[in-house]
């Protein structure tokens, strides 16, 4: 999860920085706190980051952001039939279908297959009658 959330701020820095008056770290810093407000009831600890402009031009940069981001929660969990879920998700859990992974009928390796027959089978000849 820490690696998706670095990977996930890095290239929201690219994308967009808030405030234009703010240096592109501070900017940085401000999105990636605002990114984290965003996961309610986790304590996540943002404050060893590391911030560092690693590329910069007069309208755009890229920043640099390392370390390690602690957190700290509590998942309520219950038992819904044999399977642990959060409590909060506990009514929308559904059990898992166990139906057998789908086929294609008829499917057969390519040297097996046969032309399709026509569209329309031509008419049989009529047979003379000797009289």
């Amino acid at each position: 999860m820490r690696r998706f959330l670095c990977v996930l701020m890095a290239f929201g820095l690219l994308v967009s920085f808030g405030c234009a008056k703010k240096e592109p770290p501070e900017a940085a810093k401000a999105y990636v706190e605002e990114q984290i407000a965003k996961h309610k009831g986790f304590q996540l600890d943002t404050s060893k980051l590391k911030y560092e402009v690693v590329e910069q031009t007069a309208d755009s940069a890229k920043v640099s952001v390392s370390g390690p981001i602690e957190m700290k929660t509590v998942l309520p969990m219950v038992k819904k039939g044999n399977e642990w879920v959060v409590a909060e998700k506990a009514e929308t859990a559904k059990p898992k279908a166990t139906l057998p992974p789908p086929t294609v009928q008829g499917a057969k390796a390519p040297a097996e297959t046969k032309p399709a027959p026509a569209a329309h089978a031509p008419a049989p000849k009529a047979e003379a009658k000797a009289h």
